[in-house]
């Protein structure tokens, strides 16, 4: 029986379409195995019925390699073990992340040698499929290099395990598959050793065809290394043993400015000689992006400089690795073609930031505007580090020639060629130079001994050029692909195919543009839209390239909470994206829009927002979704579970009429059945207690509801939003009271009302704005008044910031956004300026500080985290460990209470360690969240600040005892 997921509706199967290419071809259907047998049971079935079967992890591939109109397998959901854990190897399966795999290695001193980019999403299999590189292939080598033995299946359903076996006697007849595997492959390595030799590239990196070279050893044959770098055109990996290497103790590395490309190309062979783990190359695009764009850069980045040699050394002794990074820059500079000094790093964060400087130029890239894109289409040509300067000249000329701009960055030590022409996708004219321009660039490579594939796979860009390279050898790939697939079921026409014009057959269909003007229209328009105030919703849906930064489950990172909940593609921003381009592109039925299918897409978003400041292209999946919320609203209204939680300040405001009533309610079993039941409210999660008389109300009567402008001190409009209102006004009175301990003059606005997010994040637009014009009223008056205002929710800030932007083109708007912080910012800026006097109380206990996702969207640091470290007597850890999962009204759902309590399991399971006594984070709902199922308190940093100054004497009590077991418990 089948365990695992088949997914063959058109929505379902869209986001396996496309991968980080210029590709898309829709597939057949998906299928998401969660056992080897189910892998099984799916290859015979696709060999009972001839259907292509195409292995997928993580769809970060350039070339199209797991793309195919088959059954597509995905590998990265439930195939993420690591399996054993040795001295020198590791056994995993397929799925597993590479970061992941190296973070579970670190504490052991050991890593996968092999650092291609992309690492945080990239899955060994994919790796393996690819013979990843990276960097420090001049030290390390490929994934190839480090396979010790390949856990498979083969197309026919057959498994078996691939390793070294001896060569094989040919006048035997094995009667098992793999013996006649090893004889066929055997034989064929025999008879076409000498072509084999005569038609390997120079280039010291090839990963094009078959690794027929690597698999012939002396005592036998590698069956693991022909597949590595095979594509899935031979067998399906399904788990792999690999070696491991030491961490170095000791790192260094050199940036060397060049005034010509030239002359930095000429430098590579002269790098070389020092033996270095790394030399990449930089050139002038890359360094004005860098220069411009990323902080610190431009002390140490010349403005003349046209190229840079990055060079990194590793090794045991840190004196001796120092001192060769620090002769190779002064015999460079000797040379006298440098633009500047050279600047020597000594660090390993340091030399890491140098090492991937590169990478910090992604995200510059994708962000230029422009419908002109840098595309990968040639990006993976290698040729002889010696040949590269007359190579490049002359590769120069030829993108010249088609008028073409181009950016490249190089594994210059290996010779890798990593070349992005500027192309704009939708324009025919550009279109119809991919394919010529690629032919020249790859013939000037092959005269220099090169190869058209030094690490990222043939695909669908670079299969049709095999034969080109390999002449007859090509006929000896097409054998060995019979031997292992006779049926050539498995990613056909990969590697060896016959299509002369492969790679411009299935482009990505992109929406058509007016004559040289932007794409217009991709969307039916919604009857009450958002503003764009920055791109377009146009501009936001094109950018996006599919690298698939968003699936990374780097803990210090954010992007995607819910994808790393459930580990669906579907959930993954890019998938979400690529969903509204597919229906603006016709590839998916306009109809589509306004849909229940669609919204369910959209649900998976939690509006967390850290999209627009974590993808590589900035890409606002949050605002798109919201919009495909609201086309749903309008076609079909509200459903009621969604109109309930979209006006949580309706029932707040009845709770506090009722509180006994409420609380009692909610405490009862029949009760919280029945609002499961009716509005889906999830039954064991644990809700806050209403109190009678809201803070609003509570400030009336204290006359801070009456602005005072002619009052000494900077003025402050509190906006106190729905939670600190009517379930925590303790932390409402600590913000007033700490703003008034450094002589602010404080102002509660009577008429506020909540901040609106709930009622946007369910597509109620109308709602939403209604909301926000109701609180600028308010609050454009206090700002014109000279008050800023601040909040202790930082929901609320963004909202106020960004959200109000895009629901009104009220002049009140911007003026409001301008004038809004969260308070702990606000309070960081008075103690720098001395105005806040520093806590003199001292609080005895372990803080575990979560950051929510909204304030990290903000991007202010860590205001509230940097207040309570000043706080004597009290030790404040950042748990930094990801969303905490509940993600505002999404987490309080039936529907979605268990998803966020995964999405959440990092912070959580710090939380509940015995060292750790107390948590404290801004966000209301994340300390729901944080409180659920632990008997630990967990508050607002604002609260521990006022009971740090003797503010709040009514959680004196809970820190009597100087080191309690539980504080707060």
């Amino acid at each position: 029986m089948f365990e695992g997921d088949l997914l063959f509706e058109p929505l379902a199967r869209a986001p396996y379409a496309h991968d980080a290419s210029l590709y898309e071809i829709d597939p057949l259907g998906v299928v998401v195995p969660r056992s080897r047998e189910d892998l099984e049971a799916a290859l015979k079935y696709a060999a009972e019925h001839a259907l292509p079967v195409h292995a997928r992890g993580a769809g970060t591939g350039l070339a199209g390699e797991s793309l195919g109109p088959g059954l597509v397998v995905d590998f990265s959901v439930h195939f993420r073990r690591i399996l054993d854990v040795g001295a020198e190897s590791v056994t995993v399966q397929a799925g597993v992340v590479l970061d992941v795999l190296n973070d579970h290695l670190a504490p052991l001193g050991r890593r996968i040698g092999p650092d291609p980019s992309g690492s945080a999403a990239a899955t060994i299999g994919g790796l393996v499929a690819g013979d990843a590189a990276g960097a420090r292939s001049l030290r390390h080598g490929t994934f190839g290099d480090h396979v010790e033995r390949l856990g498979v299946l083969f197309a026919g359903g057959e498994t078996g395990e691939l390793g070294r076996v001896p060569w094989p006697r040919f006048d035997d007849d094995p009667s098992d598959f793999l013996g006649r595997l090893a004889h066929k492959v055997g034989a064929l390595l025999t008879r076409h050793a000498v072509l084999i030799e005569r038609a390997a590239p120079k280039s010291p990196r090839n990963r094009c065809g078959y690794a027929l070279r690597g698999a012939a050893e002396a005592d036998g044959i590698d069956l693991a290394r022909l597949v590595v770098g095979s594509e899935g055109t031979l067998v399906l990996v399904t788990d792999a043993t690999l070696k491991t290497v030491p961490i170095p103790p000791a790192q260094a590395a050199v940036f060397l400015p060049f005034g010509r490309l030239a002359d930095a190309a000429m430098a590579v062979m002269d790098c070389l000689e020092s033996g270095p783990t790394a030399c990449e190359l930089l050139d002038w695009r890359s360094l004005r992006l860098v220069r411009d764009g990323v902080p610190g850069c431009r002390d140490w980045v010349p403005a003349d400089a046209e190229a840079a040699l990055v060079v990194e050394f590793e090794g045991d002794d840190p004196a001796a690795v120092a001192r060769r990074a620090r002769d190779l820059a002064r015999r460079v500079e000797r040379g006298g073609k440098l633009a500047g000094a050279p600047v020597e790093a000594g660090r390993r964060a340091d030399c890491e930031r140098l090492l991937h400087l590169r990478e910090a130029v992604r995200p510059l890239l994708l962000r230029m505007r422009g419908p002109a894109r840098a595309v990968p289409v040639i990006e993976d040509a290698a040729a002889p580090p010696e040949a590269l300067p007359e190579l490049l000249a002359q590769i120069q000329k030829i993108f010249k020639s088609f008028d073409v701009n181009w950016l490249l960055n190089a594994h210059a030590g290996a010779g890798q060629l990593h070349f992005r022409p500027f192309l704009d996708m939708a324009d025919e004219r550009d279109k119809a130079k991919l394919e010529p321009l690629a032919v020249e660039v790859h013939e000037a490579v092959l005269a220099a001994g090169g190869t058209v594939s030094g690490e990222h796979g043939c695909g669908l860009s670079r299969s049709q050029f095999v034969r080109r390279q390999y002449g007859e050898l090509a006929a000896v790939f097409r054998e060995v692909k019979y031997a292992f697939d006779p049926q050539n079921l498995l990613n056909p026409g990969k590697v060896v195919g016959d299509d002369p014009h492969l790679m411009t057959r299935d482009l990505k269909a992109l929406p058509a543009r007016v004559a040289d003007g932007p794409a217009i229209g991709l969307l039916p328009i919604l009857d009450h839209p958002l503003r764009w105030p920055d791109r377009g919703r146009d501009e936001h849906i094109l950018a996006c390239n599919g690298c698939g930064a968003c699936r990374s489950r780097e803990p210090t990172l954010r992007m995607c909470p819910i994808f790393r909940a459930n580990g669906a593609e579907a959930a993954s921003p890019r998938a979400k994206v690529n969903v509204l381009r597919q229906i603006a592109a016709g590839v998916l039925d306009v109809k589509t829009w306004g849909t229940e299918d669609l919204k369910g897409v959209a649900d998976l978003c939690v509006h967390c927002h850290l999209c627009r400041p974590e993808c590589p292209a900035g890409v606002d999946v949050s605002t798109l979704m919201i919009e495909a919320k609201a086309a749903y609203v309008e076609a079909h209204g509200l459903g009621l579970s969604d109109w309930a939680f979209a006006r949580l300040d309706l029932w707040a405001g009845i709770a506090s009429r009722f509180p006994r009533v409420v609380n009692a309610m909610l405490s009862s079993r029949p009760a919280r059945w029945f609002l499961e039941r009716v509005f889906d409210l999830a039954g064991p999660r644990r809700l806050p207690r209403a109190h009678r008389r809201p803070f609003v109300r509570r400030a009336e009567r204290s006359g801070l509801t009456t602005p005072r402008p002619h009052e000494p001190g900077p003025r402050v409009a509190y906006f106190v939003d729905v939670f600190a209102n009517h379930f925590d006004q303790e932390l409402a009175e600590s913000v007033v009271a700490v703003l008034r301990l450094a002589g602010v003059n404080v102002y509660v606005p009577r008429k506020q009302r909540g901040c609106g997010m709930p009622a946007l994040v369910a597509g109620d637009i109308e709602h939403a704005r209604e909301i926000a014009l109701a609180n600028l009223r308010v609050l454009g008056d206090a700002v014109r008044d000279g008050y800023t205002v601040v909040c202790s929710e930082p929901t609320a800030t963004l909202m106020i910031k960004h959200e109000y932007l895009k629901l009104t083109d009220d002049l009140d708007a911007g003026l409001v956004a301008d004038a809004t912080m969260d308070v702990g910012q606000y309070l960081a800026g008075l103690a720098t300026r001395g105005q806040l006097p520093s806590p003199s109380t001292p609080l005895h206990a372990k803080v575990g500080y979560h950051q929510p996702c909204h304030l990290r969207a903000l991007d202010v640091g860590t205001p509230g985290l940097d207040l309570i470290r000043a706080i004597p007597g009290l030790d404040v850890e950042f748990i930094d460990r990801g969303c905490s999962g509940i993600a505002g009204t999404y987490g309080l759902a039936r529907r979605n209470f268990r998803t966020s309590l995964r999405a959440g399991r990092g912070l959580r399971r710090r939380l509940r360690d015995d060292d750790i006594e107390l948590g404290s984070t801004e966000c209301g709902t994340c300390r729901m969240q944080m409180e659920q199922g632990l008997p630990k308190r967990t508050l607002h940093p604002l609260k521990l600040l006022a009971l740090a100054h003797g503010l709040n004497p009514s959680l004196r009590h809970r820190f009597k005892d100087p080191k309690p077991k539980h504080a707060l418990s």
